[in-house]
């Protein structure tokens, strides 16, 4: 399907070629016998959290991927969840996507309506390896004023499959949103989150990491718009890139007017284990309001040769020393994991791709 997704919300030197994704992250075709039968998700809910079999998200603020990806995930969704938090839940919301040849296609459209002072964490993850495999996802969060939403989004595809993941927020006074997007696998990987601080005192947290390897094709675009007082966002990136892995990460921090007192940063760090892949970084502070405190930072580069001779001379093997220093960096995100079980499945996940680089 041909639509611009991921586009920069001010356009910058085209030849960049960062404005929004290129045409080798677009959406998939709908198959001629169209999507294979998903396995149906029926997560446990704690008290305080309810699935209604609908819910009014008709007129939703966009997602970073842009609100034509949003009606085409939505309409094309073969997985749909509508969670209701109305208190307290004292356990996470595990939502578990496996793709196999018999369940090729996981399109989830899943939202969350977290009402005043309630609070949730979601835990989103994806395995498997299906040849022409696609997973495709589609979440939008209201959360009123005083609630706090967790969503942990973790993906774990093979080589064959294809990745799209599109985030939308609104939050009311004093809410929060913290959002943990790791994503490790598929040959495109395509993500897009946008919130929208525009009631007093909200905030929205996001760690992010990617590993791309081959030729993998990687394009990000993060957005955060802030219109209400005291207002904060913190949205921080962590990556790896081997082989001939093209990346993009767009991170947007939007002071319009009237977010006075507002706070935005964003950062991006990049390992590069191969001169052959290819790493774009776009950070963007929009200012249209004057007392604001906004900044943003990347750091680009191979490892320190420095640091992994000091952690060989200790008796580090080089795959060892390189694990230590991916993990130092991807540590904030896996931390927030909230089972034990998936930390200690991503970080075997991501000791397994360096290996298999190091064996490369």
């Amino acid at each position: 399907m041909t639509t611009t997704m991921n586009r920069l919300p001010v356009s910058t030197w085209n030849p960049l070629g960062v404005n929004y994704a290129s045409a080798s992250a677009a959406l998939p075709a709908v198959p001629a016998a169209g999507w294979a039968k998903a396995e149906a998700l029926s997560p446990a809910l704690p008290a305080g959290v309810t699935a209604p079999a609908a819910a009014d998200f008709g007129s939703f603020a966009a997602s970073g991927m842009g609100a034509e990806t949003d009606a085409w995930l939505a309409a094309n969704a073969n997985l749909v969840n509508h969670l209701a938090v109305t208190g307290t839940a004292d356990a996470p919301v595990v939502f578990e996507t496996a793709l196999d040849a018999d369940h090729p296609h996981a399109l989830t459209y899943l939202t969350i309506d977290a009402a005043a002072g309630s609070s949730l964490t979601v835990v989103q993850v994806v395995r498997g390896d299906a040849e022409g495999g696609v997973s495709a996802n589609l979440t939008r969060i209201r959360a009123a004023e005083g609630a706090h939403v967790v969503l942990v989004q973790v993906q774990l595809l093979g080589n064959r499959a294809r990745r799209w993941n599109a985030v939308a927020i609104e939050q009311g006074t004093s809410a929060r949103v913290e959002q943990v997007r790791i994503e490790l696998g598929g040959s495109v990987v395509a993500c897009g989150a946008r919130t929208l601080l525009n009631h007093n005192k909200c905030e929205y947290d996001l760690d992010a990491v990617y590993f791309g390897h081959s030729n993998d094709v990687l394009d990000f675009n993060d957005v955060s718009v802030h219109t209400g007082r005291d207002t904060l966002c913190e949205m921080h990136t962590a990556g790896v890139l081997t082989g001939s892995a093209d990346k993009i990460l767009r991170g947007t921090v939007d002071f319009q007017r009237g977010a006075k007192r507002g706070v935005g940063h964003e950062s991006e760090d990049v390992l590069l284990f191969s001169p052959s892949a290819r790493n774009r970084t776009a950070p963007l502070i929009l200012c249209g309001e004057e007392e604001v405190e906004g900044q943003h930072a990347a750091s680009v580069g191979r490892l320190d040769e420095s640091k992994l001779y000091y952690l060989r001379s200790r008796g580090l093997s080089e795959a060892q020393a390189r694990r230590l220093m991916v993990d130092a960096r991807f540590a904030p995100a896996i931390d927030k994991i909230p089972l034990d079980s998936l930390q200690d499945e991503v970080r075997e996940n991501v000791a397994r791709r360096l290996n298999d680089e190091l064996d490369g």
